[in-house]
């Protein structure tokens, strides 16, 4: 009978370790980089801690080649912004009402792809991840859906920081600790 007791006693431990740990979130760690300075502009990006290359590079690298024509539709917007400044004619917004996400390109140039970005002000443009669009919406994308949540994410931190003055946007620049994390 004690073995009994002892025996449930350790299922009923396991049951709240498991239940305990299934609460814990984990952290991602990046840092906010700066990708290129322009005279009105500049771009940022996300490298993940463990990452040889950003979030943009990784989307570059990933498409350059199967969809030059779409990634051609996307520079020209990004050289547009250089010059324009961030302003929402360039893109169409993603995401909720309440943060920053926006995609490219716009509505008035047609690509299959998408690139998914924080507008931070009318001078900082951070730039994230995205793919193939072969679904309506972002959200119905598995891939493309992780990629907005993840900026979403990264643009409640943001101004969640900015709010306690520990980064601070300045014209084109952001600054403070850019090292950054948010939870999985």
């Amino acid at each position: 009978m004690l073995k009994k007791l002892q025996d449930i006693a350790t299922i009923k431990s396991s049951i709240t370790f498991v239940k305990l740990n299934s609460k814990v979130k984990s952290r991602i760690y990046f840092e906010i980089e700066l990708l290129e300075e322009y005279e009105k502009v500049n771009f940022y990006s996300i490298r993940f801690d463990g990452e040889s290359d950003t979030e943009f590079e990784k989307f570059l690298l990933a498409f350059k080649d199967s969809h030059p024509d779409d990634i051609a539709v996307i520079m020209y917007r990004l050289d547009r912004i250089t010059q324009d400044g961030v302003f929402p004619r360039h893109f169409r917004y993603a995401g909720k009402m309440k943060d920053r996400t926006a995609e490219l390109p716009n509505n008035f140039d047609t690509a299959n792809l998408r690139l998914y970005c924080l507008c931070i002000s009318p001078q900082i443009l951070l730039l994230g991840n995205g793919g193939l669009k072969t679904t309506k919406t972002y959200n119905e994308d598995p891939y493309l859906d992780k990629c907005v949540t993840t900026l979403q994410k990264i643009d409640s931190v943001l101004n969640h920081k900015e709010i306690k003055s520990e980064i601070t946007v300045s014209g084109k620049t952001l600054s403070g600790d850019l090292s950054l994390y948010i939870t999985d």
